[in-house]
C-alpha cells in the first residue's frame, strides 16, 4: 500500500494550502514565478474516481486550480508576494477532449500566469496532456481573485 508520503511529494505541501482528501495534485514537475506542472495519478485512490471510467474531466479544472496555486505557492516562498488566500473565481473556454481521465494513467498539467491586475486579479491559461503525448486533453483560462490575509 501507497501511504501519503510516497503519493504527495512533499513539496506541495509547502506551496500550497490544500490537504487530501482535496489534495488532487500529486507531485510537482517544475514550478517558477510564472507558470508550473504538476502531474495527478489516475486510479483507485484518487478523489472522484469511477472504477468503470476513471476521473470525470470537469474534475480537470481543479486540477488546474491546484497547478497555478503552485505559482502563487513560489511566489510567496520567493518573497514576491504578500500571504494571500486566492479564490477561483471562474473558468472561460474549458473544453475536454473527453469525458474520463481513464485510469492507469497519469496526466500532466502545465499552467502559465498570463496577466496580474492591481495585485487582486490574476488569470492563467491552463492545459492538461497525457505525460507521454503532445496532444492536450482539456484547457482553459481561469480567474483567481487574490485576497491579502489580515495581519
Amino acid at each position: 500500500m501507497t501511504g501519503e508520503s510516497e503519493r504527495f511529494d512533499s513539496r506541495l505541501l509547502s506551496l500550497i494550502p490544500h490537504r487530501p482528501p482535496m489534495l488532487l495534485i500529486n507531485r510537482i514537475v517544475n514550478v517558477s514565478e510564472k507558470q508550473s506542472s504538476a502531474i495527478v495519478l489516475i486510479d483507485e485512490k484518487t478523489p472522484f474516481f469511477d472504477l468503470k471510467h476513471g476521473v470525470p474531466a470537469w474534475i480537470g479544472i481543479e486540477y488546474m486550480g491546484q497547478t497555478a496555486a503552485l505559482i502563487a505557492g513560489y511566489q510567496l516562498e520567493q518573497g514576491l508576494v504578500e500571504p494571500h488566500l486566492g479564490f477561483l473565481i471562474g473558468a472561460r473556454s474549458y473544453q475536454a477532449q473527453q469525458d474520463y481521465f481513464p485510469p492507469g494513467k497519469s496526466i500532466q498539467v502545465h499552467c502559465q500566469e498570463e496577466a496580474v491586475v492591481g495585485n487582486e486579479l490574476a488569470s492563467f491559461n491552463c492545459k492538461i496532456y497525457y505525460d507521454d503525448i503532445n496532444d492536450w486533453l482539456a484547457q482553459a483560462s481561469l480567474s483567481v481573485l487574490r485576497q491579502p490575509l489580515l495581519k
